[in-house]
C-alpha cells in the first residue's frame, strides 16, 4: 500500500471509530465511497470475495480512503495539516545534505594549513567510520535472515516522542474547537506511528546514507578547490610509524585504487621516507595524493553509500507496490466491506425481526436470497423480534450476542411501516454500532419485506406508483444510516411464478 494511501485509511479509520454519530462522515458518504470502491475493483459483476483476500482488501480499503478524504479535507482543512505532521518536511532534507557538505568542506580544512597529511583524521578516520557501518550493517543483515521474521509493527519510542511533539499543539488547540475531531487526529496519530514506522524507517535509512556520500563529496571537493588557489604539499608524520609501517598502511588503503587509477605509490622504503616531513622539510607533490583520496572516497564512501540509498529507496517502492494489508487493519476492513455484499460469508447470519413478526414462508425465503447474495449454503439463527416501542432496549439486545458469533446480521423489517428517525432509526443505528465495535466486527444488511404491503394495498388501482413510493422511502432513510436495505417479496422470493 502506497505510503499517502496508508495515510489515507488511518485518518478515515480513526475517525470513523471516534465519529460514532456520523457528524465528521455522515454514513451516507461512507456508503457511498463503500459501493464506488468496490465497483472500481471489478467485484460487483463477479463472485463474492474471500474475507482473506488481502489484496482485494487493500484495494479496496485505499480507494475507499482516498474517495472519503478530499471532502472530509476541504470541510475540516486542519486534517490537512495533520496529514503534513506526519509527512518528513522536504526542507529537512535539503538542510540535512546542505549541512553535511559544510561539513566536507570543513573537514578538507581542518588544520588550517597548506599541508595535506595523508595519515591524517579526515581521510582515514571518515574511511575507517563508513567500514564499521558497513559492517554493523552487514551483521545485521545476516543476522535478520538467520532468524524467524517476527510481525511488529509499533512504531519505535523515538518516532512516537517525535510525532507527538509535532501533532501535540494541533491535537490541543483541534479539541477546543471539536473534541470528536481533535480525539480522532490523536488516534491517528498514534495509528501513524505505528503502522508508518517501516517507511519512516527507510526515509531515514536513505537520508543518512544520502547524508554521508555528501560529506565524502564536500572533502573531494574542498581538496580540489583549495588545491586548485592555494600550494598543497602532501606527506606524513608520526611518532610511532615508520617507513615500512607506514607504506603498508598506504598500501592497504590505497593499493586498490592505485591498481587502476594510474597514480603510483612509493615503493621502496626511501620514496617512502621522502615524504615524511621532518623539522628539515621534506613532503611531496600533493597532486597525485589528492587524486587518491578523492579516488578512495569515491570508491569507500560515495559509491556503496549511493547504492544503499538506492536499496532504501527500492524498499520503500516495495512496501508502496505491498498487495498484502496489515495484519491489524484486516478487521476494520472486513467491517467496512462487508456492507457491500462484496465479501464471502463464512455462512452463520443472525435474524432480528423489528416491529414485524414473519411468517415461516418468509424466513425461507429470506434464507433463499442470503444464499443468492452470499453464495454457498448459510446457517441462518433467529433472534428474538424487537416490538415496537421496545427501541430502548436494541442496544442492549444486540450487544449481548447478537453479534458475537454471527459475520452478518439481518435487521428484517416491514415495508408497510413507514420509517420513524425515533423509532426504526434507533434500531439500526443500535445494530450498526453493534456490528461495528464487535472483533471481529459483523456486517449488517436491512432486509425489508414488502408483501404484507402487498397484502394490503394489492388490489388497489395505483398500486404500483405507490409501492415505487415506499421503496424509494425506504432506500433514501436506510442509506442515511450508511447501509444499503433489501427490499422484496420475501416469501415468494427464488420461487419461479
Amino acid at each position: 500500500m502506497r505510503e499517502d494511501t496508508l495515510r489515507a485509511v488511518l485518518m478515515v479509520k480513526a475517525i470513523e471509530e471516534t465519529d460514532r454519530a456520523g457528524t465528521l462522515l455522515p454514513p451516507g458518504d461512507r456508503a457511498q465511497a463503500t459501493r464506488e470502491a468496490v465497483r472500481a475493483q471489478g467485484s460487483m459483476a463477479g463472485e463474492p470475495v474471500a474475507v482473506s483476500d488481502d489484496a482485494f482488501l487493500a484495494r479496496a480499503l485505499g480507494a475507499r480512503a482516498e474517495r472519503l478524504l478530499p471532502p472530509l479535507v476541504q470541510r475540516f482543512p486542519i486534517v490537512d495539516e495533520a496529514l503534513g505532521r506526519t509527512r518528513t518536511p522536504r526542507w529537512l532534507l535539503v538542510a540535512l545534505l546542505a549541512l553535511a557538505f559544510a561539513s566536507g568542506i570543513g573537514l578538507s580544512a581542518m588544520d588550517g594549513s597548506k599541508r595535506i597529511n595523508i595519515l591524517a583524521l579526515p581521510f582515514l578516520g571518515l574511511i575507517a567510520w563508513n567500514l564499521v557501518v558497513y559492517v554493523l550493517l552487514a551483521a545485521a543483515w545476516v543476522k535478520a535472515r538467520a532468524t524467524a521474521p517476527v510481525p511488529n509493527r509499533r512504531g519505535g519510542s523515538g518516532l512516537a516522542r517525535l510525532l507527538e511533539r509535532r501533532v501535540e499543539p494541533l491535537l490541543r488547540t483541534t479539541r477546543r474547537v471539536h473534541a470528536v475531531l481533535g480525539e480522532a487526529l490523536g488516534r491517528y496519530a498514534s495509528s501513524w506511528a505505528s503502522f508508518g514506522a517501516a517507511y519512516t524507517a527507510q526515509h531515514a535509512r536513505r537520508w543518512l546514507h544520502l547524508a554521508a556520500a555528501v560529506v565524502a563529496l564536500g572533502l573531494i571537493v574542498g581538496l580540489y578547490v583549495r588545491g586548485t588557489v592555494l600550494r598543497y604539499d602532501a606527506g606524513w608524520e608520526s611518532t610511532f610509524l615508520g617507513p615500512a609501517a607506514v607504506r603498508a598502511v598506504l598500501g592497504v588503503v590505497f593499493g586498490p585504487v592505485a591498481g587502476w587509477s594510474g597514480v603510483d605509490l612509493p615503493q621502496s622504503l626511501a620514496a617512502v621516507e621522502q615524504c615524511r616531513w621532518t623539522a628539515a622539510g621534506g613532503g611531496c607533490d600533493a597532486a597525485p595524493w589528492i587524486h587518491l583520496i578523492a579516488l578512495s572516497l569515491l570508491c569507500y564512501v560515495v559509491v556503496p553509500r549511493l547504492l544503499l540509498a538506492g536499496a532504501a529507496t527500492l524498499a520503500l517502492v516495495r512496501l508502496g507496490r505491498a498487495s498484502s494489508l496489515p495484519q491489524e487493519l484486516r478487521p476494520y476492513a472486513a467491517d467496512v466491506l462487508r456492507g457491500s455484499g462484496v465479501l464471502r460469508s463464512t455462512g452463520l447470519v443472525s435474524v432480528t425481526p423489528y416491529a414485524y413478526e414473519p411468517s415461516a414462508a418468509t424466513l425461507a425465503g429470506l434464507e433463499r436470497w442470503l444464499r443468492s447474495a452470499i453464495g454457498g449454503e448459510v446457517q441462518v439463527e433467529r433472534r428474538t423480534s424487537l416490538r415496537y416501542g421496545e427501541e430502548d432496549m436494541a442496544g442492549t439486545a444486540f450487544a449481548l450476542g447478537a453479534h458475537r458469533a454471527a459475520d452478518l446480521h439481518v435487521l428484517l423489517m416491514n415495508l408497510a411501516a413507514t420509517p420513524e428517525a425515533e423509532n426504526h432509526g434507533v434500531v439500526i443505528a443500535a445494530a450498526r454500532d453493534a456490528a461495528h465495535q464487535a472483533r471481529p466486527p459483523a456486517a449488517v444488511r436491512v432486509v425489508v419485506d414488502e408483501s404484507p404491503y402487498a397484502e394490503r394495498f394489492g388490489g388497489d388501482a395505483s398500486f404500483a406508483p405507490r409501492l415505487e413510493e415506499r421503496r424509494r422511502l425506504w432506500r433514501d432513510f436506510v442509506a442515511g444510516y450508511g447501509l444499503e436495505v433489501e427490499i422484496g417479496d420475501m416469501p415468494h422470493f427464488g420461487i419461479p411464478k
